[in-house]
Formats: structure tokens, C-alpha cells, sequence
């Protein structure tokens, strides 16, 4: 499980340019963490990524990575952008 990859992404947002606030993303990816460890553990819990995926770009991905259990991005359309993409990263970097 400690290589496990969840990637969590709002059925409302696929394709639409919508992005859920922070704290929905932050609130979502808690509860996901929180099956997780009520499943295998507290330690397989910490050790597994999860992922919001769902228009996160330049503006928006500080405030999401920023979120405790928000542990990395899937980025989709903004990484085609080399400019948007590198921002990501960067927000990657300070969060």
C-alpha cells in the first residue's frame, strides 16, 4: 500500500474547468486518508498519496496543495502550458 496512489477528482469538474474550493478538496482527501486508515492502519494511512485532480492550476494550486491532506496534484489541460506548469510546480515546492 505505501506505493499506493489515490487520485481524488469531483464527477462535477471532470472536463468542465470547475475546481472545488481548498477546504472541499482539503475536507475529501481527509475523510479518503481516514478510510484508508480505518482499513489498514494508521501507518499505511500516512503512507499513501492522495491526489486532487480537477482544474488545479497556477492560481489555485498553493491554496490546495497548502491543505494537510492534499498530497500532490493530477494535472491535466495547465501541464500542456509551460509556464502554468512550471508555476504548479513551484507552488508544489512552497506548500
Amino acid at each position: 500500500m505505501r506505493h499506493v496512489v489515490i487520485a481524488y477528482e469531483p464527477i462535477w469538474a471532470i472536463g468542465t474547468g470547475k475546481t472545488a474550493t481548498a477546504q472541499q478538496a482539503g475536507e475529501v482527501c481527509e475523510a479518503i486518508r481516514a478510510i484508508v486508515r480505518k482499513l489498514y492502519g494508521a501507518r499505511i494511512a500516512r503512507s499513501v498519496t492522495i491526489q486532487y485532480g480537477g482544474s488545479m492550476n497556477a492560481k489555485n494550486a498553493h491554496e490546495l496543495l497548502s491543505q494537510p491532506d492534499v498530497d500532490g496534484g493530477l494535472i491535466g489541460g495547465a501541464s500542456l502550458k509551460p509556464e502554468e506548469f512550471v508555476a504548479i510546480i513551484n507552488a508544489a515546492n512552497q506548500s
